[in-house]
């Protein structure tokens, strides 16, 4: 038994010989962001008084250009640039006048991801890799959004200020998936990542103001919670076709 999962694991490596070694190739990716509980991206709630705030999460995106340079048969770097977008929904419930009020709100950011690629060949056109690194998070402002609604003789406002906890953070990655390789067409790839920062990304501050009329105080209830920016994604990716390095540098010029 022990002999047989030797020969098959060898033939998987054997198969490694046609990976991407002196090969640089660009591509373009869409990951769209899913709300996980489990891994550290769920919804949270804030309790004071008589208010209660409801932070969720919702579908997200992660876009930008790839690019992959092949050092071994086995290996290769991956880097790139890619816009964040996470997108958020806030429920405040007034217990005492038993209302609601909802906000939606986005925070952006940008990433340069540096991860090392490991592959295994499953047939003639489709490869397996997983692949590890980190990634350079950077936040360029805070958010800012409000909403109001009227209930009777009563105005209320909602508003969120979130603050960037740095202006650059670090975060792991960790990568799996799966891709189609063409001859001449270049290469289609699906999988699945996570992306964990190494400390919180920012702090999300909830301001609840009663206007009651015609009283001139306004009351004001103020929570906040941590945003740890944690993701899951599903990743879709095409890298446009290269030639190897070396045979584009062998390749004679036309008219000779």
């Amino acid at each position: 038994m022990m002999r047989n999962t030797t020969i098959v694991v060898l033939l998987l490596m054997s198969g490694t010989l046609l990976a991407q070694k002196d090969v640089t190739t660009f591509g373009i990716q869409v990951k769209p962001m899913v709300p996980s509980k489990f891994f550290n991206s769920g919804a949270q709630t804030i309790s004071q008084e008589y208010l209660t705030v409801d932070m969720t999460p919702k579908l997200g995106w992660n876009f930008g250009m790839l690019m992959r340079m092949g050092f071994t048969d086995m290996f290769s770097l991956e880097t790139g640039i890619n816009v964040v977008r996470r997108n958020y929904n806030l429920n405040a419930y007034d217990a005492e006048f038993d209302t609601n009020l909802e906000l939606d709100y986005t925070f952006a950011g940008y990433e340069v991801p540096v991860q090392m690629l490991v592959y295994v060949k499953l047939g003639d056109q489709f490869w397996m890799n997983a692949s590890g690194g980190v990634s350079f998070d950077t936040y360029p402002s805070n958010a800012f959004s409000t909403n109001d609604a009227v209930v009777g003789t009563l105005v209320l406002d909602i508003e969120q200020r979130t603050f960037r906890r740095s202006w650059v953070q670090m975060a792991l990655l960790a990568n799996y998936g799966f891709e189609y390789r063409t001859k001449d067409k270049g290469y289609w790839y699906l999988g699945a990542s996570y992306h964990r920062p190494f400390s919180d990304m920012a702090t999300t501050e909830v301001a609840y103001v009663r206007h009651p009329f015609p009283d001139p105080e306004p009351s004001t209830e103020k929570v906040s919670a941590d945003l740890s920016g944690s993701y899951l994604t599903v990743d879709l990716r095409y890298f446009f076709h290269e030639d190897p390095d070396r045979k584009r540098k062998t390749r004679p010029k036309p008219g000779r």
